[in-house]
């Protein structure tokens, strides 16, 4: 390679998000009572985060959170998450403890990661900025989505720079072909990736596997 080729290298290495390893991502994850995306009906008993730099996670969050609320996690979802009463009391907090390190890690947060976050995470983290006074909307340009950018690569609707990356991801999330699986358990195997896939629900153990698919995505995305 000669020096003309490989100046132009690092001029495009530069500008992909794969190899910027100053920026600061946040994965997030959240279990919740049921699957509704209103917190008139549904809220999240566990949040966990990830703080990662390039590869390397440089700290970690798990709230376990006690809400004030008439609702209940039914029996299915309850054995789906490992959700565990006894835990809850145990180490749950109220979620005014948690919520200002929450808001510190995802409004510094260059990027925020998760799976269908999109499609619902960032609708019970909205609902936690609002129950708290506080407006979410200044997040939503920050999210990263691998479940809209596997179901985009997984389809042959690869993202286009010329493309607003936000936009590309939500219509990812209403593209549906029947036979493909995006899900975080499916990309795990379909990347052969090491993990407890048993212990899966459990945030904290859906966002290390999170990391480990978004690792493989970001290499076929021009992002």
């Amino acid at each position: 390679m000669n020096f003309v080729s490989k100046v132009g290298l690092k001029k495009i290495m530069k500008k992909l998000l794969r190899y910027d390893t100053s920026k600061t991502f946040v994965f997030i994850d959240c279990e919740t009572f049921n699957l509704c995306l209103n917190f008139c009906h549904n809220l999240p008993w566990q949040i966990s985060m990830l703080k990662v730099q390039g590869d390397d996670i440089m700290a970690s969050k798990d709230f376990y959170i006690k809400w004030d609320t008439h609702l209940k996690i039914g029996e299915e979802a309850a054995r789906i998450t490992r959700y565990s009463q006894q835990t809850m009391d145990k180490i749950g907090v109220a979620p005014e403890d948690i919520y200002p390190t929450v808001k510190d890690w995802l409004d510094n947060a260059d990027y925020i990661v998760g799976h269908n976050i999109l499609g619902f995470d960032i609708y019970l983290i909205k609902g936690l900025y609002e129950y708290m006074g506080d407006d979410y909307s200044h997040l939503v340009p920050k999210l990263i989505d691998t479940n809209c950018i596997a179901r985009g690569i997984h389809t042959d609707k690869k993202y286009n720079k010329k493309d607003n990356f936000l936009e590309y991801q939500y219509r990812s999330i209403a593209k549906r072909v029947r036979g493909v699986k995006t899900n975080l358990t499916a990309m795990g195997k379909y990347y052969n990736i090491e993990h407890d896939y048993d212990k899966l629900h459990n945030a904290l153990v859906d966002l290390e596997l999170n990391l480990k698919v978004w690792n493989k995505l970001k290499r076929e995305i021009d992002l």
